[in-house]
């Protein structure tokens, strides 16, 4: 039951959700599902197979509908979440809660302040909280797609920064996992006649980073390397996981290319390399129905005397996947807050009213205007 935003969010914040850990993804769902109810929303809970359950909450009647989007999940293991903790000076920390508990309470208190505004005759809302986006929401991809098959536009609450900026533009990522093999050894009495997968992964990885492209926005990074079993014994295996990322969607499939072509070239004699892709989120541009989405949120922040604008992000998200349905799409109307992604993850409590009251506002809009 909504009671006040505070309230709600350190509720959210003092239930560890990892992605992994489907057991604690499930409590801040059934808090989130409550929350949505008590507006008068029906929901789903769509079970995953290896994550928690996709929410999926709807309310009218309505021809045209709005979707809305967020996650639960975090990406702290249970062992690393951090509670809910007020520092003052209009600040909190908290695992998730600005990516993106608090974006959910955002939403949920906009629809609040919005829905007697909205005619639900005309409209309809639907709400998709997912618990895999940090991920790669391989479990609600599909769920999420869907929804925007039937929306004519999305409205996301992934966190705002600390600047009042909003993106229709998300980088597309796409993991890469690398496995070097090679001919283990005595360091100092075999080393003629054996193949380190130490060494091979390295020169492997070496070659990779020189596909960043500043000039097409094209990165590369690999993020976790393991290997070898002492210092002593030259490495029979080694691996790295790695990722790739692209504004335009239509680098994806060359840089795929290039990878398997540039690891195929073996560096080490006596070494193997074996590549594997795995999670992908595609990329999102501005596009000319997201430009109206965006106009109608700048115009909206200026009676509110906010100076919102517009940013591209090399961060991946979800609105991407509703963006492939070909709708308008705007994110980050979430909690304002910075250092996400590190235990040190805050949020400002003392924009929250400005917040909630903006994305009400815009709700409003967009459930008036022809998007």
């Amino acid at each position: 039951m909504l009671h006040a935003p505070i309230e709600t969010l350190k509720q959210y914040v003092n239930q560890p959700s990892g992605s992994l850990d489907a057991a604690d993804v499930a409590a801040v769902a059934e808090l989130i599902a409550a929350d949505f109810a008590s507006l008068g929303f029906s929901i789903q809970s769509i079970p995953g197979k290896h994550c928690g359950p996709t929410l999926s909450c709807t309310l009218g009647q309505g021809e045209k509908t709005l979707l809305l989007m967020g996650h639960m999940d975090t990406v702290f293991p249970h062992a690393m979440a951090v509670p809910f903790q007020d520092l003052g000076d209009g600040k909190a920390l908290g695992s998730g809660i600005a990516d993106m508990k608090g974006g959910v309470m955002i939403l949920l208190y906009a629809l609040k302040q919005a829905l007697p505004s909205i005619d639900l005759n005309r409209y309809r809302l639907h709400a998709v909280i997912n618990p895999d986006e940090e991920i790669g929401s391989q479990e609600s991809h599909d769920i999420i797609l869907h929804a925007a098959q039937e929306a004519f536009a999305a409205l996301s609450f992934e966190p705002s920064g600390q600047d009042e900026r909003v993106t229709c533009a998300r980088k597309g990522v796409t993991n890469v996992n690398i496995r070097c093999t090679g001919v283990p050894g005595h360091a100092g009495a075999q080393y003629k006649t054996c193949a380190s997968a130490v060494e091979a992964l390295c020169k492997q990885i070496s070659k990779l980073y020189a596909l960043r492209d500043d000039e097409k926005d094209i990165s590369f990074n690999a993020g976790v390397i393991s290997g070898g079993t002492a210092e002593n014994i030259v490495a029979s295996e080694a691996s790295a996981r790695c990722e790739f990322r692209y504004f335009d969607e239509k680098y994806k499939k060359p840089l795929m290319d290039k990878i398997l072509a540039l690891c195929a070239q073996e560096p080490v004699p006596g070494a193997h390399t074996s590549v594997s892709f795995g999670a992908s989120h595609p990329a999102i541009d501005l596009n000319e129905k997201s430009q109206a989405l965006l106009s109608l949120a700048l115009a909206v922040a200026e009676q509110k005397g906010i100076k919102l604008h517009h940013e591209k992000t090399g961060g991946a998200g979800d609105i991407a996947i509703a963006g492939q349905a070909g709708i308008g799409v705007l994110d980050g109307l979430g909690m304002p807050g910075g250092k996400m992604h590190t235990v040190e993850e805050f949020g400002y409590l003392d924009k929250i009213p400005q917040q909630i009251d903006f994305a009400a506002a815009l709700l409003a809009a967009v459930c008036k205007e022809t998007i």
